[in-house]
């Protein structure tokens, strides 16, 4: 076994690599501009032998009939935990005269070498090389982006705005159909000034998350032409300023959305919705506030995730998301358990569900209500209206630990839903022991999954 950027890597899962095997077009990068009297030149050939040695490191090769193996082979992530250094872009940028395909590319910018990573990827861009998925995640609204550069007195922000303009302006070349963005970067634009770089069109899946440059005057006219003009299935908008952009998006093919902005109302995002009919599955981690959907809105909605209150609130539109099959309900529209458990919230959702005959799925908070009493002593109850619903999740809330009477609580919960027949775990320990007692107290369950594998016969 070797040890190559972190990446473990077996010597037999790939055959010697000679200058007799290698492809023609390789050989001239190899051997361009050769000298063989001068040591500089054959310096540079060791290194241009090395590099094509890492190149088949970097990418060996993988079981076909293994979907897992393939996509990890055809996976380049850089400074991440387990993923490359940025060192190893020039071996990339060589491998791409090859025939390996590059399906993820993801970057972590590092807080010390930013500007100096994103003129590396910049480069990769330009071999116009096919990319079919591209991730940046930038440093957290880092000070320290400025490396010491004694020949210009660009300031820190300058020189981030030049590196990302041109960082942005190769994008188009990779042809990706999915990119994503994330977390801040500190930059500053002249007032009035527009990025003219290419947009891109061939995009699927759009996600950019806590990165509000994106959205900003500078970029907001790339970012809203390069959403219009591709066939976007896919789109997750998280922490940034989206208010400005969502009437002015028209995507035709938009068949999921999640939209996590703890300042945005439900009435700002119901124009939008009424005007995408094509959605399938929507998240939506937004402020309640008195919205309403038009009769006949969202007629392909399948799948609904929002808090009970939000969830209540559109359900309760007559004549609206008649498919709908799914509903989850949230606790809270952030990561933190609130004070106040909205326990007479989901009580009102179950009202509205049952009006809905076409809901068979539900994923509520159980872990959440069960820390104490108060969940199981309300009263009067709505869980017995829930006849159309025949399949229960239940996950293990970050925020509860996972303790005897907090099982206890749940199973009791279980019961008091009349028609349950499947019920799928998430996230618990001793999975096939807790299933086996909810089993003994609702012997009703035909199905009982962990996570995606079926345990039914090892509980029954």
């Amino acid at each position: 076994m070797t040890q190559v950027y972190g990446r473990q890597i077996s010597v037999e899962a790939f055959p010697s690599v000679t200058l007799n095997n290698l492809p023609n077009e390789l050989l001239l990068l190899i051997f361009q501009g050769l000298d063989p009297s001068s040591l500089i030149s054959v310096s540079c050939l060791c290194r241009r032998i090395n590099t094509v040695a890492l190149t088949y490191l970097l990418f060996p090769k993988t079981d076909c009939n293994d979907p897992l193996a393939h996509l990890r082979g055809n996976s380049l992530s850089f400074d991440l935990s387990n993923g490359l250094s940025f060192n190893s872009v020039a071996g990339v940028r060589l491998s791409f005269s090859m025939e390996q395909p590059i399906e993820f590319f993801s970057c972590h910018f590092s807080t010390a070498h930013c500007i100096r990573e994103m003129k590396q990827v910049e480069r990769l861009f330009e071999t116009g090389r096919t990319i079919e998925c591209v991730d940046f995640r930038f440093p957290r609204g880092s000070l320290l982006f400025s490396e010491p550069e004694p020949e210009t007195s660009m300031t820190g922000c300058e020189l981030n705005r030049l590196a990302v303009v041109h960082l942005f302006q190769q994008l188009h070349h990779t042809n990706c159909c999915s990119f994503g963005a994330y977390d801040d970067l500190l930059v500053e634009y002249d007032d009035g000034s527009r990025f003219g770089g290419p947009v891109v069109n061939t995009l699927k899946y759009f996600s950019i998350s806590r990165t509000p440059f994106l959205l900003t005057d500078f970029f907001r006219e790339w970012t809203i032409s390069t959403m219009n003009s591709s066939p976007l299935r896919d789109v997750t908008l998280e922490d940034v300023d989206i208010q400005q952009l969502l009437p002015l998006l028209s995507l035709p093919f938009l068949q999921k959305l999640d939209v996590r902005s703890r300042d945005f109302p439900l009435s700002g995002i119901t124009p939008f919705l009424v005007r995408h009919p094509t959605i399938e599955s929507m998240m939506l981690h937004i402020l309640f506030d008195d919205a309403s959907l038009a009769p006949n809105s969202l007629p392909q909605l399948r799948d609904f995730s929002s808090t009970a209150d939000c969830l209540s609130q559109l359900l309760s539109s007559p004549g609206s998301m008649p498919q709908l099959q799914s509903v989850t309900c949230y606790i809270s529209t952030s990561l933190l358990s609130p004070s106040l458990l909205p326990i007479d919230a989901i009580q009102t959702l179950f009202r509205n569900i049952a009006l809905r005959s076409t809901i068979t799925i539900l994923d509520i908070p159980l872990s959440d209500l069960n820390t104490s009493e108060e969940w199981l002593s309300v009263n009067p109850r709505s869980e017995h209206l829930l006849t159309a619903v025949d399949s229960l999740h239940v996950a293990l809330s970050l925020n509860v630990r996972d303790e005897s009477m907090v099982r206890e609580r749940i199973i009791k919960s279980i019961t008091l839903f009349p028609k349950l027949t499947t019920l799928t775990l998430f996230c618990w320990a001793q999975c096939e022991e807790f299933a086996s007692s909810i089993k003994a107290a609702y012997p009703r369950l035909q199905k009982i999954f962990s996570g995606l594998t079926d345990i039914s016969r090892s509980v029954m």
